[in-house]
């Protein structure tokens, strides 16, 4: 079973995405899912970047 769960994007990355690829709020969605399972497979990037935030 697949769970949703909604995140919001800060309006300024929303319009880069729709500039950068001219999609619709669903493909924006597809492409936000990709970049974040791409990002969490490197641990350690993650990591880096919660330090980062300090989080």
């Amino acid at each position: 079973m697949s769970r949703r769960v909604v995140v919001e994007v800060k309006p300024e990355l929303h319009r880069e995405l729709h500039k950068l690829a001219v999609l619709n709020d669903l493909k924006i969605y597809v492409l936000t899912n990709a970049m974040l399972e791409d990002y969490l497979t490197d641990e350690v990037r993650v990591k880096a970047l919660l330090r980062q935030l300090r989080m």
